[in-house]
């Protein structure tokens, strides 16, 4: 298996013609060798109290991102507002939880939704429909337009060795999204930011 630099996968994606991005076509690219992590050692740095989030490339189609989980720590259940996003597992497991709206209507008409003073609309009812552990080192796995609502995680409880390390793709360009607190059925947006 041929080894590729972060530098030859962004360049890869650039030169994907818009017409052809797709879950399979940006999958192929992620997957297509072995990664080499010494590429990407700048951008990955951990974080005691969240998951560090740094930015490798942003144009008017992507985003490509490192992902540092410490044991344990996961992001919301999120939705990702209609884009294609992708992940390849590069050190660790990470856990991928996907959920489904009852009403996916109610997601639509934000004008149904009963928003409080902090911001967050009441009544949005989920139900967990998968749950996968991604243990292979350069798995990948996509989120698209049917299934957008999902939460990562690192599932380790363990010592600091059990620190996972992903690569992130996103098409369009990944800013903020909806939050979601399935016990409380309540959802709010979240602007998103990266560490330094």
């Amino acid at each position: 298996m041929k080894t590729v630099t972060i530098a030859s996968v962004v360049d890869a994606l650039e030169a994907l013609p818009t017409d052809r991005i797709s879950v399979d076509s940006v999958a192929e690219i992620l997957g297509g060798g072995a990664l080499d992590e010494a590429s990407l050692r700048p951008y990955i740095g951990f974080c005691d109290d969240h998951y560090a989030r740094r930015l490798i490339h942003r144009s008017e189609r992507f985003d490509v991102m490192v992902l540092s989980w410490n044991p344990g720590q996961r992001t919301p259940v999120h939705n990702h507002s209609g884009q294609l996003g992708w992940v390849r597992l590069v050190r660790g497991a990470i856990e991928e939880t996907h959920f489904a709206c009852r009403d996916p209507e109610a997601l639509c008409d934000t004008a149904g939704l009963q928003i409080d003073a902090d911001g967050r609309g009441h009544g949005i009812e989920l139900d967990r429909t998968s749950h996968t552990l991604i243990a292979d080192v350069g798995a990948v796995a996509a989120v698209d337009r049917i299934r957008a609502i999902h939460q990562l995680g690192n599932p380790d409880q363990g010592s600091r060795s059990d620190r996972t390390v992903t690569l992130h793709v996103y098409s369009l360009p990944h800013d903020s999204c909806t939050c979601f607190d399935p016990q409380e059925e309540t959802c709010w947006r979240r602007e998103l930011r990266f560490d330094a």
